[in-house]
């Protein structure tokens, strides 16, 4: 890589460093290009040559962090042999990301903006809506070894998707420990069922 395009590649991380910063002390909305530039300390210039706009920059920060947060999940999941224990890690994995995540409350903002670009956004939700590919191999595996019921790995890793989400959003104002505590049990119920045996 020559100097000058690892100029670059440093300038745009740092763009990338401080602006996940502002929007997460000051959320989507109330952080300008101009709060950007003077914690930087980038012209306009230098911030449009990396980033179109303020939406391209934030796309950029998600979908850094999803590629952080996969990567850490992969490796994660290495470390336990059972698909059933994988599971159990996953969910609070995934609400530790959650109530963790800087880009937590400004990801929020952005999404219910009215302002978003319509390509922007669709290429955000396509992101979001593709992450339940990653429990797929869970599902396989678990299949595979007879830990699971014969099913469509596709389709079980929708389900936990929504079910995970669906907890997560009903479940925030319950406390940490309590959500932590209602994640297992939803990780319980889908394993084994409420019906009375």
């Amino acid at each position: 890589m020559s100097r000058r395009r690892l100029d670059g590649e440093k300038t745009k991380q740092h763009i990338a460093e401080k602006a996940t910063e502002l929007f997460s002390q000051k959320g989507y909305l109330a952080t300008s290009i101009e709060d950007i530039c003077q914690a930087t300390g980038v012209s306009k210039g230098s911030l449009y040559y990396h980033f179109k706009s303020k939406e391209y920059l934030f796309l950029y920060l998600l979908e850094k962090q999803y590629t952080e947060w996969s990567g850490l999940w992969q490796e994660k999941e290495k470390q336990h042999a059972t698909s059933v224990e994988k599971l159990y890690v996953l969910a609070a994995f995934l609400l530790e990301d959650f109530l963790s995540h800087p880009l937590r409350r400004a990801g929020e903002e952005f999404a219910g903006s009215q302002l978003a670009d319509p390509a922007i956004m669709e290429q955000v939700l396509a992101m979001l809506s593709s992450s339940y590919t990653l429990y797929i191999p869970i599902f396989e595996e678990g299949i595979a070894r007879g830990e699971f019921a014969d099913g469509d790995p596709r389709e079980l890793a929708m389900i936990l998707e929504g079910y995970i989400t669906g907890l997560i959003n009903v479940g925030l104002n319950m406390g940490e420990e309590n959500l932590f505590d209602l994640m297992k049990r939803g990780i319980d119920i889908l394993l084994h069922g409420i019906a009375a045996k």
